[in-house]
């Protein structure tokens, strides 16, 4: 069961209070694993995430509560073949107070390729998404693979430019990696969630 000794109830009830009385159905976002990728970056797939279900009429538990309640998880999350078990998914979804349990697997490969006369940071993220119903205890969404590309073109990216709320992250020739990953994520981010909510 949940270690909630630490957890006002009374914040699990004002969660879902909040939700039901904007008539929307509230998502919560984690647990994410990361293969590579800055701290920002990470933050900004988390964040792009927020905004993509907050854009699809979903109330959002905030980052610090789930975070919060995540790492109360009393026994913790189990995970098998690297994603986390559907009893342990509806556990959070119930601390939460959240109908839907939005999660994945994001990779992030950086690298300087030699362009005409100097060198240029790329970055190519890849997620793997899950959106997980607590209702019916299963995995009503998923994608593999979605890719974005820091120097994909904005005129490019029409696909993905109704869901993601904030602006792509602009990037300069050359430069640090962490902007490049930031733009990579939200793109691919955007890509993967073009299909959700499906019903």
């Amino acid at each position: 069961m949940f270690k909630l000794k630490h957890v006002s109830s009374l914040v699990l009830v004002a969660v879902a209070a909040m939700a039901l009385a904007q008539n929307k159905r509230t998502a919560v976002v984690g647990p994410w694993i990361f293969d590579q990728g800055t701290e920002t970056s990470r933050q900004t797939a988390i964040d792009t995430v927020i905004s993509i279900a907050d854009k699809r009429g979903y109330a959002e538990v905030s980052k610090d509560q789930a975070l919060k309640l995540y790492n109360q998880m009393q026994p913790p999350m189990a995970f098998s073949r690297g994603l986390p078990k559907h009893d342990d998914l509806r556990r959070y979804a119930r601390a939460a107070g959240a109908d839907v349990v939005l999660y994945g697997i994001v990779r992030w490969h950086t690298r300087s390729l030699w362009v005409g006369t100097g060198p240029k940071t790329v970055s190519t993220a890849t997620a793997d998404v899950y959106a997980y119903d607590a209702r019916s205890n299963r995995v009503v969404y998923s994608r593999r693979g979605a890719k974005g590309r820091s120097d994909e073109k904005e005129n490019g990216l029409k696909d993905i430019a109704d869901l993601v709320l904030t602006p792509l992250v602009t990037v300069v020739s050359g430069g640090p990696a962490t902007p490049r990953e930031q733009r990579a994520v939200q793109i691919a981010l955007g890509r993967a969630y073009r299909g959700w909510p499906n019903s």
